[in-house]
């Protein structure tokens, strides 16, 4: 079989923010299938045949991306950031066992990464990230690795913090922070990149920015180290002293 299975992270979903080699990819593949939002980010830069499904269609948008390649077809599935974090490397791996299907995982800019350039560098040092979507995690086991990330005072980026279903994760979240931490800096990007992007800069002392922030959000509990220089949130290595 000669054509090919690809998985690309598409960062942001900014052209500029592709890799050359994601570009490479897309550009050499028949068909593009993925989520329609991603699409809609690429398919004005990329000539192809798409394939898009909605939230949650996971299982058959890799379903349908293997018959095409059966078919004959060279098929790159989008994620958004980078298709290992959270995204779908994991499965069209999962899905392509026991055939002759060869999945090629191409890296993107992941969320946490180019939120954190466009707050300034809150991820100087080691940093933990999360997310609070208990479809496929029991929110047990990520509570018990909140109370973790919270105690070991490392930046903690959070993925998936509030949709329209969970209303009080992130503001559970926030407690078990400031049950283990002195008061935090607390840095929100939403829509990373893109014409809507905000961001909030607040602290563990406020509430007020937890309704602002939605599925396309990107949440920091930084560290208590970290400081604001020149409007940036910085989490200082050290070098200066």
């Amino acid at each position: 079989m000669n054509s090919k299975l690809y998985v690309v992270g598409i960062g942001p979903g900014k052209y500029e923010l592709l890799t050359a080699q994601a570009v490479k990819t897309l550009n050499l593949s028949d068909y593009i299938v993925g989520y329609e939002r991603y699409i809609t980010y690429i398919q004005p830069y990329f000539d192809k045949k798409y394939v898009s499904t909605g939230m949650t269609d996971e299982i058959l948008r890799v379903e349908q991306a293997i018959e095409l390649v059966k078919n004959g077809f060279n098929v790159s599935i989008v994620s958004s950031g980078d298709p290992g974090v959270y995204a779908m490397a994991c499965l069209a791996i999962e899905k392509t066992q026991n055939t002759s299907i060869e999945v090629t995982v191409i890296p993107g800019i992941t969320s946490a990464n180019s939120a954190a350039a466009v707050l300034g560098s809150p991820l100087t040092l080691d940093y933990c990230v999360i997310s609070l979507s208990d479809l496929l995690v029991p929110w047990s086991q990520i509570k018990n690795r909140l109370e973790c990330f919270a105690k070991s005072q490392a930046a903690t980026v959070i993925y998936n913090p509030r949709s329209t279903k969970r209303l009080w994760q992130l503001k559970e979240a926030l407690e078990i922070f400031r049950t283990h931490r002195k008061k935090f800096i607390v840095a929100v990007v939403k829509n990373t990149y893109l014409e809507d992007q905000q961001v909030i800069i607040s602290d563990s002392t406020s509430e007020d920015w937890i309704e602002k922030t939605d599925m396309m959000s990107t949440v920091f509990f930084c560290s208590e180290e970290t400081i604001i220089l020149n409007g940036m949130v910085v989490m200082p290595r050290g070098y200066l002293k």
